[in-house]
């Protein structure tokens, strides 16, 4: 039964692949300025990364930080090294001192592989939604927390009321105003996804998860470097004190599936 299952899923993937290539826009949105910033201590996959967010057009900065040494390949973009704190303290940390204007945040983690032309579908297909707050699916074989960060058959991106901390997400400019600095005392971050939500809510932004972007998240398990129980009673008493939506936007398939999503050129 499960070499059936994982036989329907590679099935499944290549045929979303070739319907990604046949329904996903062209670009139309211009060359945009992004700061990249995320905390490594398996640095193999994150150079990966590096050069497959080059895309030729945008601007891209990266601000990394390291939790042993800089690793070769990432000298450049490491800021800081011998991290100890948690991502998004970690994160605020490399963020300090960042006088430029930046259309997008992305926010990587160090163990996840993106498909080609990530960058460019994620601007353009956010631009054209007006996604303020987003991520790529997961794939069909990614160790996903939430049933609904996996990829959706035939879908390009679905507007939904959720989107996790990670293991990618994407930030416009008018979200990084209201979601930053992140909380400096939460150091798992579980939970911040739900006040996340509250906030785009509350403010009238939109949300969304972005199929023809899936990333494969599979090298790690979630919670396998941290105690699951201390994480989830941190953010317990973390949403006790922030307006929040309920865990069931993280359930489902989303609020609305886009199968073709019209460039903005044609808008």
């Amino acid at each position: 039964m499960l070499g059936i299952r994982r036989a329907g899923r590679r099935i499944a993937d290549a045929v979303d692949l070739a319907y990604t290539r046949l329904s996903a826009p062209r670009r139309s949105v211009p060359a945009q300025r992004v700061l990249a910033v995320g905390i490594y201590k398996s640095p193999d996959q994150l150079v990966e990364l590096v050069r497959a967010l080059d895309n030729g057009l945008d601007t891209i900065d990266f601000r990394f930080g390291a939790m042993a040494d800089s690793a070769p390949g990432l000298e450049q973009h490491t800021i800081a090294t011998h991290m100890t704190a948690g991502k998004f303290q970690n994160a605020n940390r490399l963020l300090e001192g960042v006088e430029e204007d930046y259309d997008w945040l992305l926010i990587v983690d160090d163990d996840v592989r993106i498909p080609p032309h990530f960058l460019s579908l994620m601007i353009e297909i956010a631009s054209a939604l007006d996604f303020s707050l987003s991520q790529p699916a997961q794939s069909r074989f990614s160790n996903a927390n939430w049933q609904i960060t996996r990829r959706r058959f035939l879908s390009l991106a679905r507007e939904t009321s959720f989107v996790e901390i990670g293991p990618v997400t994407l930030v416009r400019a008018d979200a990084m105003k209201l979601l930053l600095p992140f909380p400096q005392d939460l150091r798992w971050g579980w939970g911040l996804d739900f006040h996340w939500a509250h906030v785009v809510k509350e403010n009238g932004l939109r949300m969304g998860i972005i199929d023809a972007a899936t990333v494969v998240h599979a090298s790690r398990k979630v919670a396998s470097t941290y105690s699951w129980d201390a994480a989830q009673a941190e953010g317990r008493e973390y949403l006790a004190t922030v307006g929040h939506l309920p865990p069931d936007v993280a359930r489902g398939h989303g609020h609305t599936t886009h199968r073709r999503i019209s460039s903005l050129s044609s808008r």
